[in-house]
Formats: structure tokens, C-alpha cells, sequence
């Protein structure tokens, strides 16, 4: 409708997940090591040190390494290619990704390689032809790393041979566990020496609290959120460990929930109903990027809990032509290391019980 101006939001966008702004409070000291990093490697390409970034979940990680990469857009000629390893979690899933960017990017007439009907090598051979070619620096995010590994850990151990090769390549880990390498195997560890350890601390209250009020400054009108608010918010999300996921996603209901009333003002009792559901914006976040098969292997899983064998019955019966046993317990192992459902042995046998770790009504909005 033309002339029309939302009663309570600005610009509704900055409470969106992917967006970034153009500055990250808080967050300077982070952002100068790594960038410090990054330009040394791209100033000195035979003084490359890989980057591990670790630290609780909302506390910046992602946004810093996605609002440096823009920066080295604009500014240099380095290539970047940000690969979350939830949704890309394989070695040929992983090399293919920098592939496609590569192509995309930096030789953009050329037609995309198919990833079908290639082999592995194949592909690392043409990744290795190009960059010589090109000259292009790399500079590649494996974001949420955890779920790459084991299985896909070969591919840090083949990118970190690319200066064998006399091509520079800086890689940057990022995941919320410190120790998230401690069981990969030794010849990995050892490949991706020498690493930059950059710790990500949770945020206080008072810096929780300026980083809402510029979200609320520039997502809502003037005077639409109570101060109150924004400080029963802050102190929140501090007690569920400093997510600026969960604030940011219980502005945008609370938000919502102010319209719906009529008032037009966001108030403490918007938060609170709004906060009910916002602690699992990350389960939700999850549940929308699982593959159809684990959507549908998830949907199953009764709110009550099921024990497998039961449930390996019942999801043949609706999915007859579904996968086997082997690999339907690998997609619930990978669900239980998402956190999505937790997987116990109880009983004579010991049999696993599986039980959902998030409410069953997200299920049924995603899936």
C-alpha cells in the first residue's frame, strides 16, 4: 500500500539473520587481529599463519569473519569463499563449494565445472591449474568446522598442501568448542601449523546492552521499545550465555507481537512471550538447513521419545523405500551431534532412546 509506514518498524532487515552491519561493537579487537593476519599473508604470501576462531555461540564469530571478507572484496585482490560446514560437511561437498565460488567469482565467463560424474582428484587438480593461472589469494571460512570433522577433514589437509604447490592459501576455522581438534588425526593437525588462536568471550551485560539499543535504533521508530525492555533483554541473554542471536531473533517477535496488540510499543511482557521461543532460534535455524532425508527421519520422532528399533519399524512403514538401518542411525547420529534430539541407552540390551530436544510445533513450521 503506498504511503504506508510500519507502526513500529523502521527497517525491519537488521533484525534479520544474514545481516551485517557496518560496524560490530565490541568487536574491534577481533576483527584487527584476524584482518592483521590476513593482510601480513597477503603482504608477505610466504608468511601464511591459518586463523582457528573459537568461542560460545551469538558472540560474533560468524558476522566478524563475513564483515571482513567484504572489506577484502572491496579493498584487495583476495578471493574468499565462507563455507558453513552444517550444510557443507563433506570433502568433495567442500572442494566443489570453492570450485563453484572460484568460478563464480573470479572467472565468471567461463562455465562452471559439473561436480557430477567427476572425481575428487580431478577437481583438485583443476582448483590447483586455475589458482596458478589467476594468481588469486584464497581466503576460505570453514564456519562451524565441527561438522566437518572427522569425515571431512581431509579436505583442510589438502588445501593446506596448495603452498607445495608455491599457491598461497589462508584458511579460518571457526566453532564454538576450543578442543574441537583434539581427536583429528595428527598428520591434519600438524598440516594447518602455524595457527592464530583468536578467542571470542561472551558479552557483558553493558555490552549486550549498547549492541541491542543500536539494533533497536536502527530496526525500530523512535520511542517504539521500552527502555525497561531493552534492559530486561540484555540481562536475558547474558544469563543464557551472551547470544546476540536470541536478542536479536526476540526483537524481531517482540516486534511482531507489539503490532498484533495494537499498541504499537514494545514492552517487558513482549520480550518475555516473545523470549519462550526465541531460545531456540538456533534449533529452528537448524531444522530449516537439514537435508530432506533428515527433515523427514526428525518429523517422526514421537514428542514422548522412541526407542530405535521401534522407530527403525516405523520409519520403514511410512518411508518403505527410505535408507537402511546403517545409514538411518549415521543421519540420527548427526542429528544428536546437531543437539536437535539426544540418543541414550536405556534398558535390558541397551537399546537407544531417542527423544527430541526441541518442541515438536517447530518441527511442523519447518519440516
Amino acid at each position: 500500500m503506498y504511503g504506508y509506514e510500519d507502526p513500529v518498524f523502521r527497517q525491519k532487515e537488521v533484525l534479520f539473520p544474514d545481516y551485517i552491519p557496518d560496524h560490530l561493537p565490541h568487536r574491534e579487537k577481533e576483527i584487527k587481529a584476524i584482518s592483521s593476519i590476513i593482510n601480513l599473508a597477503l603482504n608477505n604470501p610466504s608468511n601464511i599463519s591459518n586463523i582457528f576462531i573459537y568461542g560460545p555461540p551469538g558472540t560474533g564469530k560468524t558476522a566478524s569473519v563475513k564483515f571482513i571478507f567484504r572489506k577484502l572484496e572491496e579493498e584487495t585482490s583476495a578471493f574468499t569463499v565462507y563455507i558453513n560446514c552444517f550444510q557443507v560437511n563433506t570433502r568433495m561437498g567442500a572442494l566443489y563449494t570453492i570450485i563453484f565460488e572460484f568460478f563464480r567469482k573470479v572467472r565468471p565467463t567461463r562455465r562452471i565445472p559439473s561436480r557430477r560424474g567427476v572425481a575428487y582428484d580431478e577437481l583438485y587438480d583443476l582448483l590447483v591449474s586455475e589458482l596458478k593461472k589467476m594468481r588469486t589469494f584464497p581466503v576460505i571460512c570453514f564456519d562451524e568446522v565441527d561438522h566437518l570433522l572427522p569425515r571431512g577433514s581431509e579436505v583442510l589437509y589438502d588445501l593446506s598442501r596448495l603452498k607445495e604447490e608455491s599457491i598461497p592459501a589462508l584458511l579460518i576455522m571457526v566453532t564454538n568448542d576450543q578442543f574441537v581438534f583434539m581427536n583429528v588425526d595428527p598428520r591434519i593437525r600438524s598440516s594447518l601449523r602455524p595457527v592464530e588462536e583468536i578467542p571470542y568471550r561472551a558479552y557483558t551485560f553493558e555490552q549486550m546492552k549498547e549492541i541491542i539499543e543500536l539494533r533497536v535504533e536502527f530496526a525500530f521508530q523512535k520511542g517504539a521499545v521500552d527502555e525497561e525492555a531493552i534492559d530486561y533483554l540484555a540481562e536475558v541473554a547474558c544469563e543464557m550465555g551472551g547470544d546476540v542471536r536470541i536478542a536479536r531473533e526476540t526483537l524481531l517477535r517482540a516486534g511482531e507481537l507489539a503490532k498484533r496488540d495494537g499498541k504499537f510499543r514494545v514492552t517487558v511482557e513482549h520480550i518475555k512471550q516473545a523470549l519462550s521461543e526465541s531460545q531456540f532460534a538456533k534449533a529452528r535455524n537448524m531444522i530449516e538447513q537439514l537435508s530432506s532425508k533428515e527433515k523427514k527421519i526428525i518429523s517422526l520422532i514421537p514428542e514422548t521419545g522412541i526407542f530405535y528399533p521401534e522407530f527403525y519399524e516405523l520409519y520403514r512403514k511410512v518411508y518403505p523405500s527410505g535408507v537402511r538401518d546403517r545409514m538411518l542411525r549415521y543421519y540420527l547420529e548427526r542429528l544428536a551431534k546437531y543437539g536437535l534430539i539426544s540418543m541414550e541407552r536405556k534398558g535390558i540390551g541397551g537399546s537407544y532412546f531417542i527423544r527430541l530436544n526441541v518442541p515438536r510445533k517447530f518441527l511442523l513450521e519447518k519440516v
